[in-house]
């Protein structure tokens, strides 16, 4: 590929001397040897922070004229796409901003010999990175507006939507955001790239990690966009090619590249969803647990009949896809007991070949803490649960659902999320570099973000100061690493 950019710069090179008129006689007009010196074979910089400062020599430079063209790498002949060179510059001395996607160019210094018109050229390999690879992202609300605050090893951007979006944030309180891997821009485009699908409560957008483009925003992700816009969930199933949305209490499946599409109205979708071999949800009509299954629904088989017809409310779920393929469900009943499940949600258990779907249940007492708990988050690892009430943080477990206290928290503070962070994503054979149960508090317009190691028997190892901290609110935490995020558990 980058053989062919080579050739094409050579071309172009080949055809500038071909089409120039020859109006020497002789040796009257000759072409001076020329030399040029200051520029690098190789440059790397960094996208939105670095300018490109180049000041060459060159012999003789009053005879000459300059300019500087760019071209991309990434450029695929047979798939139509059209090579485009850039002129960034017209002086010998160079100092350019660099806002362009990551990936490699070719940077060329056009030196054209007044005389003659011959123009002679300097190609330098320019290969742009870009900081929003590796790091923390914190997906805040703040004064009505969702934002992002984007913590690196370097330092942090805060405000990481406004600061690529021309100032602007997202309208309304955050709701949910996830990392998405293999978008693109119609359904044959070469050009795959991750990004964070970030819903608030009045609108939506999809922004391209690299360069944090809005490339989808709420008016422009629906083939029929709804009504109005009350976005409850976004999750991403294992079919890495779909993403799903809950909008009222209706679901929307996209096959990336392409846009949501309005699933059949079998059921009064509730907000709680989860992901497993298929992703699950609760239809608030019949109280009943169904599974998504691309672009339509799917009924438990009847090692699931226990799930259906509940004379409950789902008050939260928690799925653990992939190695694990294991669910965790929490009921309130009508006399306000509690009913905790632990579910097998790989393929052949939710199609029914697996009888065994409901591996454990327990009832649990009113007075119970996850009975009253404002903030619930499971282990992707083990069977342990935690969850706040008030500022004190509780663990629990499936076996024996004892209650055990972990730590308190600063007078004041009230939890806004709690979620166990692992990257990369469970697989086999993988080793997670990154592994806590991260926990948000928000005090006087202020978040924390406090991030502790998980035990091998699940504790919480307490923290005496927060991780980060910033203006807003968090609702969501993701890790990115060369590209890459973590699923939110």
């Amino acid at each position: 590929m980058k053989q062919i950019n080579v050739l094409i710069i050579g071309l172009m090179a080949a055809l500038v001397f071909s089409c120039k008129k020859d109006d020497s006689t002789g040796a009257s007009n000759p072409i001076p040897t020329l030399t040029v010196s200051g520029i690098s074979d190789t440059i790397k910089l960094f996208t939105y922070r670095d300018t490109l400062k180049i000041n060459p020599t060159v012999s003789n430079e009053n005879d000459y004229d300059y300019y500087w063209t760019n071209v991309t790498a990434n450029f695929v002949p047979n798939l139509g796409d059209q090579i485009k060179i850039d002129t960034v510059a017209r002086t010998k001395n160079i100092a350019w901003p660099v806002v362009l996607d990551p990936g490699q160019y070719f940077l060329v210094f056009n030196v054209r010999h007044k005389p003659t018109g011959v123009v002679t050229l300097k190609k330098v390999v320019f290969n742009v990175s870009t900081l929003n690879n590796d790091g923390w992202y914190l997906v805040k609300d703040n004064a009505g507006k969702t934002d992002i605050d984007f913590i690196h090893k370097a330092g942090r951007i805060d405000n990481w939507i406004a600061h690529y979006n021309n100032g602007k944030s997202l309208e309304g309180n955050a709701v949910k955001t996830i990392f998405a891997s293999g978008l693109r821009k119609t359904l044959t485009s070469s050009d795959l790239y991750g990004g964070l699908v970030v819903l608030t409560d009045k609108t939506a957008g999809i922004y391209r990690v690299s360069n944090g483009f809005q490339t989808y925003k709420f008016d422009s992700m629906f083939f029929a966009k709804p009504a109005k816009a009350d976005l409850k969930n976004v999750f991403q199933p294992m079919a890495s090619t779909n993403l799903m949305i809950i909008n009222g209490n209706k679901a929307y499946c996209m096959l990336k590249g392409s846009l949501f599409t309005e699933l059949p109205q079998t059921y009064n979708v509730s907000p709680i969803a989860e992901v497993g071999a298929m992703d699950l949800g609760w239809d608030l009509n019949s109280k009943s647990v169904f599974c998504f299954n691309g672009m339509n629904f799917a009924t438990l088989a009847n090692n699931g009949r226990d799930l259906k017809n509940m004379k409950a409310d789902l008050k939260w779920m928690a799925g653990y896809p992939g190695l694990r393929s294991i669910a965790n469900m929490l009921w309130k009943l009508e006399d306000n007991r509690g009913m905790l499940y632990k579910l097998n949600v790989n393929y052949p258990s939710l199609i029914g070949s697996d009888t065994m779907m409901i591996l454990k249940r327990d009832t649990l007492a009113p007075t119970h803490g996850l009975m009253q708990a404002s903030m619930i988050a499971g282990n992707y690892d083990n069977d342990y649960i935690y969850y706040a009430n008030g500022s004190d943080i509780y663990m629990t477990d499936i076996a024996t659902t004892s209650e055990r206290l972990q730590f308190t928290l600063p007078a004041g503070e009230v939890v806004t999320r709690m979620q166990h962070v692992k990257y990369p994503v469970p697989a086999s054979g993988v080793t997670n570099t990154v592994d806590y149960l991260a926990i948000a508090t928000y005090k006087n317009g202020r978040y924390k973000v406090w991030l502790h190691k998980i035990t091998t028997i699940g504790t919480l190892q307490p923290l005496s100061t927060p991780t980060f901290e910033g203006e807003g609110r968090i609702n969501t935490v993701i890790y990115m690493e060369q590209g890459n995020g973590s699923r939110v558990f």
